[in-house]
This record gives structure tokens, C-alpha cells and sequence, in this order.
């Protein structure tokens, strides 16, 4: 009997386009044999739909919504709802689900959070892993308690800036141009700018706050390689893929870079494979990423941004979910994408059957005293 996938992508986040097409990607290459495909699409409004016109990209031009049945999760059991007639009936039961979401409201763990309450099993991180991951400056913080190398910078709050944007100003002339501003917690590089002076860096804090209210500021390296490498976990066994050094054409490697080309994908972007780099810095990358997924308990497709200056290896960011599931990374490695869709998918049970064996309740006998004294 065919399980029920739910595949699940969109959502209210900048990266929200870019998530439809990694999840169509995925779909292509899912067993059909082994299972029933449930695309479960949250729109920009933060409405989650279903329907056999989101399996097509075509369609996204220009959703028909009228063709598309409005669903959601019923919390504590695997049931995805329909709304019908002003209400919600039970429509299919849920047996694992495939989340392709990037950014906030995905990739930051809040669905990861849902799917645990509905009792569904999920092939991303658990919603604590991935909220340290997506928040660039938290994660900074992380890797400098790990020992491990990264970009000198600071963090600025939107409230903080502007109760004193002189100071801060003043701040980032005395740490240095050119800085790089980055929205801490956007990815597909949307927001981020690089700043020669006060004047693009006071340009640069406010068009960061208004995707988030914190940003991250670092020194803005030149002459660097940047290396990425992905890890997904098979049973007790990390598998890490084929690493790329992806060429940019200009400062930064933009979201025109990663993904307006031939495929709409990171599939299309020029980048070296493998990155022509020495053995010995490739087993520090490999080895600081294997480092990072296990101390943080990552799971699924995890993909790490490095950069390479003058010999020496800096961790950049962490993608908890990345572009086409990093899946050309594994390509060269021997893993098809349709194979590594059957390992997130076995994972993803296993990873829940353990969750599922630990002890969450307690029992006790307060109920039963008269007692309604305060917590001490």
C-alpha cells in the first residue's frame, strides 16, 4: 500500500518562489510506486492549499486559487483537513512529509514545529536546530564556542540603530570599509550589500531592517574562493557530498547568479566540480561541517558555505534546507536525486521513531492535593 507524502513548500517568506521550484524539482523524482504525492502549497498569504495544478510550474504564473482545495493540519493527529462549506473534514492521513520550504517560516523550524505537534514525520532539522541555523548572528555565536574560524563582525538591532544611528554609524567606520551587511536571518543572498563608505553603510542598515530587525555586519574579505560542501545523515552514518566552488560575476553571488538562468535552479550556476582546492583544506571543510551537523543534531540535506582566504577556512552560513536540496552536490557522488529522496525519506521515520521512544510526560500526585501552593 502507497504512503502518503506531503510535500510541502511556498510559504510567507522572500525565498517563497524559489521554494516552488525546488519542491516541483524534488517531485519529479519521487517513487510513485512507494508513494501518493499531497503537494501541500502555503501561499504568500500564509494559506496553505492542495490540488493537481501545483505539481505543474506553469501554473504559478498565475495561480488559479479557485481551482485549488484550502487544507490544513488538525494538531495531535496526522490528518491534513479540507475546508468545505465553512469548515475543516478530515481529507488524507499524513505519513511522512517532504518539507522544501527556505527562509523564515520554513527553514527556521516553525513548520518542523507543526509537523511534531500533528505526530508527522519530516525530512528537514527539528525546529531548535534550524532556529539557531537560519539566524546568522545566533549562529555566529554558536561556531565561536565550536573553535572553529569565522568572519569578524558585529550585529546591529533595528531598535538599537535607530535610538542611536549615530553610534552606529560611528561603529562601522571604526571597524572598517568595505563591510557586507546581511539580514540575519534571509538567505538566497536577498538583502545583502556591500558598503564602501557611512553613506551605503547607513543605505545598507535600513534596507536590511526591512526584511528583518537584526542585521549582521562583517568584514568584507576580497580575493577569497567560496566552497560548499552538503551532508545527509543515513542511519548513524554522515554522507558528505562533492565539493563546489561557485564562481560569482560580481561582488557577491547574488540571487540573479543562483537563480534567473536556464533552469531557474543552483543546478545551473557556473561553479567548479570539484572546487580545485588542496586535500589537506578539504578535509578541514569536510571535517568542520561534519563538526557543526553533529554538535547542532542536524538532519536532512544540510548544506555549508565556506570561504577560503589565503589558506585559511572561514564557516560562512549553514543552509538547513537548500536550493534543489543541494542535490547536484551528491550527483557526482553517486547518489541520484531519486535516491537521495528515498534516504531523507527513510530518515525522517527513523529520526521520528526515536523522537517518539523518549519520555515527554511525567506523573505525579499534585493533582490530587488540596494543596495550590506556588512553584518554588
Amino acid at each position: 500500500m502507497k504512503e502518503n507524502l506531503a510535500v510541502i513548500f511556498g510559504g510567507v517568506s522572500v525565498e517563497h518562489d524559489v521554494s516552488i521550484i525546488s519542491a516541483l524539482q524534488a517531485i519529479n523524482y519521487i517513487d510513485t510506486n512507494y508513494y501518493n504525492i499531497i503537494p501541500v502549497y502555503i501561499s504568500k498569504s500564509g494559506l496553505w492549499y492542495t490540488g493537481k495544478e501545483l505539481l505543474n510550474l506553469n501554473n504559478f504564473k498565475s495561480l488559479d486559487f479557485s481551482k485549488l482545495e484550502q487544507v490544513s493540519f488538525g494538531l495531535g493527529d496526522r490528518i491534513l483537513y479540507k475546508r468545505c462549506i465553512g469548515q475543516y473534514i478530515k481529507y488524507k492521513k499524513i505519513d511522512v512529509a517532504l518539507v522544501v520550504m527556505h527562509g523564515i517560516n520554513g527553514e527556521d523550524g516553525k513548520v518542523a514545529s507543526i509537523l511534531d505537534m500533528c505526530k508527522v514525520p519530516y525530512t528537514s532539522s527539528d525546529y531548535i536546530s534550524s532556529s539557531v541555523c537560519i539566524d546568522k548572528s545566533i549562529f555566529k555565536s554558536i561556531v565561536k564556542g565550536l573553535k572553529v574560524s569565522n568572519i569578524k563582525g558585529f550585529t546591529v538591532i533595528d531598535s538599537e540603530y535607530y535610538a542611536n544611528t549615530k553610534n552606529i554609524l560611528n561603529k562601522g567606520k571604526k571597524f572598517g570599509f568595505p563591510l557586507i551587511v546581511k539580514p540575519s536571518t534571509l538567505g538566497s543572498s536577498i538583502g545583502i550589500k556591500v558598503c564602501e563608505n557611512i553613506d551605503e553603510f547607513k543605505v545598507a542598515l535600513e534596507s536590511g531592517f526591512e526584511f528583518c530587525s537584526k542585521v549582521l555586519v562583517e568584514e568584507f574579505l576580497t580575493d577569497i574562493k567560496e566552497i560548499n560542501v552538503a551532508i545527509i545523515r543515513d542511519d548513524d552514518n554522515l554522507i558528505v557530498s562533492e565539493l563546489e566552488q561557485p564562481i560569482k560575476n560580481n561582488k557577491i553571488l547574488s540571487f540573479e547568479n543562483k537563480y534567473i538562468n536556464d533552469s531557474n535552479s543552483m543546478e545551473s550556476v557556473s561553479r567548479v566540480i570539484p572546487a580545485e582546492i588542496d586535500e589537506e583544506i578539504k578535509n578541514k571543510i569536510v571535517d568542520i561541517a561534519r563538526l557543526i551537523y553533529t554538535t547542532l543534531n542536524l538532519s536532512g540535506v544540510v548544506r555549508f558555505d565556506f570561504i577560503l582566504k589565503d589558506e585559511r577556512v572561514y564557516i560562512n552560513e549553514v543552509n538547513t534546507i537548500p536550493g534543489s536540496l543541494a542535490y547536484y552536490l551528491f550527483k557526482p557522488k553517486g547518489i541520484p536525486y531519486g535516491q537521495l529522496i528515498n534516504i531523507l525519506i527513510k530518515n525522517a521515520y527513523k529520526m521520528y521513531d526515536k523522537n517518539s521512544s523518549k519520555t515527554y510526560t511525567f506523573s505525579s500526585s499534585i493533582l490530587l492535593s488540596n494543596n495550590l501552593g506556588v512553584k518554588k
